[in-house]
């Protein structure tokens, strides 16, 4: 799916209350949203038409009070991995796969930081998803690539930043009791399935990453 239009002006992700195109950052005067520094994202009544025949979603669901404890059902609605926040001192939040393999670990005090196993070393929230200076969007940059997170028409959309005619790979949506997560094929491809749950999870968890 390619796309021509300016992406972070579609979808009225504007804050609420204030007009603005700032997307993303700290605004006093608005209330913090359940993605901390992230706009709200819609709640959609019905689930959303697959972005091409072969893309797959991973369906973050049966939430123990909020998605830091979790499961996520993959394409056949069989639990893929899950999300397990121990209370420990600091607190850590850890992604398990279905043979209950730790994927990825965040650590939320001191500092916010996260890993991802093959991945990502150890590095803090904020500099693996990077603000942009205009805050219209965040980086990631994963194996040398550097994609990029922004708001359009009612998901958030991943895609490469320097692509010339950026196309979707990932895209995150919230219905009522779930969160879905969509790759295409080239996200699966390219090694993008646990960056981007890791990443759905910081966009959704209510957490300031900043």
């Amino acid at each position: 799916m390619a796309f021509n239009m300016n992406p972070f002006t579609q979808g009225g992700w504007s804050q609420a209350g204030n007009g603005s195109s700032q997307l993303w950052g700290d605004d006093s005067d608005s209330p913090p949203s359940i993605f901390g520094a992230l706009p709200s994202l819609p709640v959609t009544t019905t689930i959303p038409r697959s972005m091409q025949p072969d893309s797959v979603t991973f369906s973050f669901t049966s939430f123990n009070t909020t998605i830091l404890n979790c499961a996520v059902l993959g394409p056949q609605k069989r639990v893929a991995y899950r999300i397990v926040t121990e209370s420990t001192a600091p607190s850590c939040t850890i992604l398990k796969d279905n043979e209950s393999r730790n994927v990825a670990m965040v650590q939320w005090e001191p500092g916010n930081t996260l890993e991802i196993r093959g991945v990502t070393p150890r590095q803090r929230v904020k500099d693996w998803l990077r603000l942009s200076s205009d805050k219209s969007h965040r980086k990631m940059e994963i194996r040398g690539i550097t994609y990029a997170w922004a708001p359009i028409d009612g998901f958030i959309c991943l895609y490469k930043s320097q692509s010339s005619a950026p196309r979707i790979l990932a895209r995150i949506a919230r219905a009522p009791s779930m969160v879905l997560l969509e790759l295409t094929q080239e996200a699966l491809q390219c090694s993008l399935l646990e960056p981007c749950l890791v990443a759905t999870v910081m966009f959704v968890c209510g957490h300031n990453i900043d």
